[in-house]
């Protein structure tokens, strides 16, 4: 591998980092999962509950496990509560992704190049610094499929990576539960039944993967490092593990449109909907792999190795990463209710598979090392739109609008509150959705204990009230919809 190559792939990957790292709060919570884990982590921190998440004052979440809780909680204890140090929790989940690529057997150029595709790629990027689980799951699922290789591969001292895997299956099952653990198996099984075929035996393959892994001792360790938590989660709140286990892992996916989630709504998409998350999420690296393969085989025909036959072990290693890769996609394909950071738990594989393919390329025809200036495509974007549209984000937020309240003043959401809000006003914001609560503060006296109310709805809310119900009431802020009144 060429040293300029070398170098410029690590200053490329620096500056992917750096970028990511920049960013983390250079724009406010978004969507609905962002501020919806974020203030789940902050009631964990400010409740010191590291058992139960909760969704709101009383209400258990019951939606996933607390680890990427945990991170998020952790790295607020240190940094203080704000955009960046929430999201500083999957971006260091992310630092173990990229961390584990080395691990993979092979040459640090390789690792050094997967890492780049991965973190530069759409979802990666994204995801890096976005407050979810999906990371924190990828993050389990790596180290299992990594361990679990290198254990095959190193003979008599393969039990160390025997209990990393199950240490993988643990985080994984800590991270997002046993959908984690169902990802891992799907992809270890694609490539046994492939793997069986190639050696010409699949008793062989099946005898050499039941002696090189802990079986027994390494789930008695991931049973140890999950069981508790799950049965102490059920103790605290009845009804956790029929909600989560039926409900999240089974009607989820399987339920068109499933109306049974406690805390929002499910995202039906037509099935196959995930090839195209995949597509979309690892861009720009799919259109750079037909360039890659292109200079090989173009190259393939001059090249005396050309003739040589392929290493069996090579093969393998292929087909290892294939099943990795097609594991989460295969998956999904019959799902509904699926999001596009699910496409993650693949990603490390297709940047392994695509930087043996480009280093190859850049082997056979030096100019294809140009291709790898791709990797600042989409950080650069994201950074200039940052710079150019700073208020596009903002308006999804309530982070501007709340400039606006006093910390510790009475705030009132009329009809609806978004989930925002909870995070920026500190759990703060209290929510008015039924007839009697909401004709309750409007007609109020605009203050509760000496200190003045504020109401916030959203404008065609606002418009909608009859003259005299808000009378009294003055418009002091308006912002992304929403338009926040106080009495004099």
């Amino acid at each position: 591998m060429p040293k300029n190559l070398v170098r410029w792939l690590w200053f490329a990957l620096g500056l992917v980092l750096l970028a990511r790292l920049i960013t983390l709060g250079l724009y406010p919570l978004m969507g609905t999962t962002e501020p919806r884990y974020a203030e789940i982590a902050r009631k964990m921190l400010e409740k010191a509950d590291w058992v139960t998440p909760w969704y709101d004052h009383g209400v258990p979440f019951w939606g996933k496990p607390p680890m990427s809780f945990w991170g998020s909680a952790l790295t607020m204890a240190l940094f203080g509560v704000n955009e960046f140090a929430v999201r500083l929790g999957p971006f260091l989940a992310t630092l173990g992704c990229l961390a584990l690529l080395w691990a993979w057997p092979g040459s640090a150029g390789l690792a050094l190049a997967a890492a780049l595709v991965s973190l530069s790629s759409l979802a990666g990027f994204v995801s890096a610094g976005a407050v979810m689980t999906d990371m924190f799951m990828t993050l389990g699922t790596t180290a299992c499929m990594v361990a679990f290789w290198r254990a095959l591969q190193e003979g008599a001292h393969s039990a160390r990576w025997g209990w990393v895997f199950f240490v993988g299956i643990a985080a994984g099952l800590m991270a997002k539960g046993p959908v984690a653990t169902v990802l891992t198996g799907i992809a270890l099984g694609l490539w046994l039944c492939v793997a069986g075929v190639m050696e010409g035996s699949a008793t062989a393959v099946l005898r050499r993967v039941w002696q090189r892994l802990p079986w027994v001792r390494g789930s008695l360790l991931a049973a140890a490092l999950t069981v508790p938590w799950y049965l102490l989660a059920e103790l605290r709140t009845p009804g956790f593990l029929n909600y989560f286990i039926v409900g999240e892992h089974i009607q989820r996916f399987l339920v068109s449109g499933w109306t049974g989630d406690l805390y929002g709504q499910g995202h039906a998409e037509p099935r196959g909907t995930i090839w195209w998350f995949a597509l979309v999420g690892w861009m720009p690296w799919p259109v750079l792999v037909p360039v890659f393969g292109l200079v090989v085989w173009r190259k393939r025909k001059t090249r005396a190795e050309a003739a040589e036959p392929v290493d069996m072990t090579d093969r393998q290693e292929l087909t290892y990463l294939a099943a990795w890769v097609l594991a989460p996609l295969l998956f999904f394909t019959v799902a509904r209710n699926i999001l596009p950071s699910y496409v993650l738990p693949g990603l490390p594989a297709f940047g392994l598979l695509v930087a043996m393919l480009g280093l190859r390329a850049c082997r056979t025809w030096a100019p294809a090392g140009l291709a790898w200036a791709a990797a600042l495509l989409v950080p650069v974007l994201v950074c200039v739109g940052l710079q150019m549209y700073p208020g596009f984000m903002d308006e999804r937020s309530q982070r501007t609008l709340l400039k606006s309240w006093t910390p510790g003043e009475p705030l009132v959401y009329i009809e609806g509150r978004p989930l925002s809000a909870d995070f920026y006003s500190r759990g703060q914001a209290v929510l008015a959705d039924k007839p009697a609560d909401m004709q309750r503060w409007l007609a109020g006296p605009g203050m509760k204990d000496g200190k003045p109310v504020t109401l916030v709805m959203e404008r065609f809310v606002y418009a909608r009230q009859p003259t005299d119900r808000l009378a009294g009431w003055r418009v002091v802020a308006e912002h992304g919809g929403f338009v926040m009144l106080r009495k004099p």
